[in-house]
């Protein structure tokens, strides 16, 4: 696996050990993590820093409720990735499944593995978390194929969970996490050799430039939930 380059920046990474990330974000933090030995270690640290705070000061009391809603989260965690259900006919090829992080693998036999084809060499599957700002998906580019060349209306996250791509301003590999802002357009290409897997946080729904574009956009659908 090649040395992960691009990271969350550490205000993102106190962020999400405080806990006060959107469940989409946070997500795609925990699926860089998961590929990410130096920002383990960078989120432990901010751990430590946090539960020190945490023990110096005043205990707030939690419901019963919350408590155990907290605790069957924990219990439920997967120790090991493992592969998603997915039907015969819709189970990309040569991708390493067991090579998720453990929660999207998770999300994705949730969500019942349902991919919906949006060109020729691009599918994506949607994973429902009960968010209200963002959407998340996972993206899956064929090897040698490109995603349409697109416009971001917000912004979008993107962690590689499996081989890699590349636009105009280089190439990404498993497990860098890649934030592209409001205006940004590049055309992502998978490598020729292997598929691409992403995860995908968008903040709005994107918009094709080029041929077609016109055509196309109205059927650009956004759902966060």
């Amino acid at each position: 696996m090649s040395e992960v380059r691009l990271h969350p920046n550490t205000n993102l990474l106190l962020d999400y050990s405080a806990g006060s990330l959107s469940p989409a974000q946070a997500i795609a933090i925990s699926a860089h993590l998961f590929y990410c030995p130096h920002c383990q270690v960078k989120a432990g640290t901010l751990n430590d820093i946090g539960g020190s705070l945490l023990a110096d000061g005043e205990g707030v009391g939690v419901s019963a409720d919350c408590r155990s809603t907290v605790m069957a989260l924990l219990d439920t965690g997967d120790s090991e990735p493992q592969s998603p259900r997915l039907a015969r006919s819709e189970q990309p090829q040569n991708v390493r499944w067991k090579n998720l992080p453990p929660l999207v693998s998770r999300l994705l036999r949730d969500s019942g593995g349902s991919w919906r084809r949006l060109s020729s060499s691009l599918r994506v599957a949607r994973l429902p978390v009960g968010e209200r700002r963002f959407e998340l998906a996972l993206h899956q580019i064929k090897a040698g194929g490109s995603a349409p060349a697109h416009d971001h209306r917000g912004l979008e996250i993107t962690v590689v969970l499996h081989g890699s791509f590349s636009d105009d301003e280089g190439v990404y590999h498993q497990g860098d996490y890649i934030t592209r802002e409001p205006g940004h357009v590049h055309t992502p290409v998978a490598t020729a050799n292997t598929e691409c897997i992403c995860l995908s946080v968008l903040e709005a729904p994107i918009r094709l430039v080029g041929r077609f574009s016109r055509l196309l956009n109205p059927f650009m659908s956004f759902m966060p939930v």
